[in-house]
């Protein structure tokens, strides 16, 4: 009798870090994703703990696309034994030997800051953190390092580079085709055909799904029809119906702000994604003259680099960014736009005065070149910092923009918060529920089953909740490391 297909998930089953989730059939193995647990460092720790199956029976892995939570593991394969191939969009191949390589840098570097006492410190002092939150945080052993940059490499040499919409033979029984998820440039929802005995059954990842409305990239595809849908579910708990905020009347207000009152405006960004999607909208504002020669730093190689890949592939962009990438342009570029390669070009603008922009990595504000612009703005009146997406609970970044931290801690200098603190929504990479339930429902299919992943239980329950008024389908919320039947 021939075993039935079945589901395994290897992290981000409850939570939205460590996206991993193995396919088995009587015939194959597919990984889709290996990405990184984040939070403190006792979650970090989760990634050091192998999850319990035979890579090197591993038929392919699959990517979605280049974000550290679906794809920060890849770099250990090689160690564990994978010697096949790993699969994703092409715009994706070109970006994760970059990400890979960072990573491994990244892990090393955070070794020897840990053991020589150097490592970043940022801290909210007042109010005094939760003693469990901070107990948490403290770290007592050495940071893992995962894998070095010769793996990274290794890895690199066994990407595939595969178009949207073509199909692809992985393993016996088992093929694949990408769809265009939205997300971030290259991003995929992956559908496989799965052949077992006299039976075929589809089944979508949907990846991480971008929003629908107006962006640099393309408008995104609408879900094909599959029989069992795993379905992030990032934005499940956040209110619907609230509308969509005008991210450029935001933005000319702190342009106003930042010439009236002579501020750097510092944005903690995110590198691949985030960092784009703000450096469009300063375009097309520059393009209409309201930034007016105020300089914007776009603090982060990785996020340049992520721009290039962008512009070098036309075909994922929106209609108009296409229009200008034809006449000459660039959508991702314009006057006054300022690329930030190195450390000591960055420390630089510490001393730089007037009004001006700064969009510095990292997002979460624990680590990267934002620290060191905090600490040079925060106690200044004349400083500003704009949040544009999530916060980890807990930590400096989410006391900032909840506007609760009084008194913090960066790398050992202590600073009463004096400047502008401010927080701007509608610039999520995530499709709202509203949208992702469209997505889902956008071809009139009912999936037999929807699992839903990447998101909190709370996420997970809200989108389950939302999604149960459109379909018929069974909506399942899978536990970790529990084997799912599908079909």
């Amino acid at each position: 009798m021939t075993k039935p297909p079945t589901l395994t998930f290897l992290g981000a089953a409850g939570e939205v870090t460590g996206s991993s989730t193995l396919l088995e059939t009587d015939r194959a193995r597919v990984l889709v994703d290996f990405g990184l647990f984040q939070g403190n460092p006792t979650q970090e720790a989760r990634n050091a703990d192998v999850p319990p199956i035979d890579f090197r029976s591993l038929d392919a892995v699959i990517c979605t696309h280049a974000h550290i939570d679906h794809c920060g593991r890849l770099g250990m394969l090689p160690k564990l034994g994978f010697r096949n191939s790993v699969f994703c969009h092409e715009a994706t191949a070109e970006l994760l030997p970059r990400v890979l390589a960072s990573s491994a840098n990244l892990q090393q570097v955070r070794l020897e800051e840990y053991r020589k006492g150097t490592a970043p410190d940022a801290v909210v002092l007042d109010p005094v953190p939760d003693p469990a939150w901070a107990e948490a945080q403290r770290r007592t052993a050495d940071p893992v390092v995962l894998y070095a940059r010769g793996d990274a490499e290794r890895v690199a040499r066994s990407i595939v580079g595969v178009p949207y919409r073509a199909w692809r033979d992985l393993a016996p029984g088992i093929r694949m085709r990408l769809h265009d998820a939205g997300h971030i440039v290259g991003s995929a929802s992956v559908e496989l055909e799965i052949t077992h005995g006299a039976s075929r059954t589809r089944v979508l990842f949907s990846g991480d799904v971008g929003p629908a409305g107006p962006s640099y990239l393309a408008t995104r595809e609408g879900a094909p029809a599959a029989d069992v849908v795993i379905m992030e579910s990032t934005t499940g708990a956040r209110p619907v119906g609230a509308g969509t905020p005008d991210v450029d009347a935001m933005l000319r207000e702190v342009i106003a702000d930042a010439r009236a009152n002579g501020r750097m405006a510092l944005f903690p960004t995110f590198s691949v994604g985030r960092a784009q999607v703000l450096v469009h909208h300063l375009a097309k504002l520059s393009r209409e003259g309201v930034l007016g020669g105020m300089p914007v730093y776009l603090d982060s190689p990785m996020a340049i680099r992520a721009g290039e890949v962008c512009c070098a592939h036309p075909e994922l962009l929106s209609a108009e960014a296409q229009a200008m990438i034809a006449a000459g342009d660039s959508p991702l570029d314009f006057d006054e736009l300022w690329f930030v390669w190195s450390r000591k070009q960055s420390l630089k603008l510490l001393d730089r005065e007037g009004p001006a922009i700064v969009l510095a990595g990292s997002g979460f504000c624990d680590a990267g070149p934002i620290l060191h612009h905090l600490e040079r703005h925060l106690a200044h009146e004349r400083g500003h910092v704009v949040f544009t997406g999530y916060v980890l609970p807990g930590s400096l970044a989410e006391g900032l923009a909840t506007g609760t931290a009084r008194r913090v801690r960066i790398n050992g200098t202590e600073l009463n918060v004096r400047a502008r603190v401010s927080r701007m929504h509608g610039l999520s990479g995530h499709a709202h529920m509203d949208d992702l339930a469209q997505w889902l429902v956008s071809d009139g299919h009912s999936p037999e089953l929807v699992l839903l992943n990447h998101g909190d239980d709370a996420a997970r329950q809200g989108a389950g909740t939302r999604i149960s008024d459109l379909v018929q389908s069974d909506i399942g919320l899978p536990g970790l490391l529990d084997p799912i039947e599908i079909a």
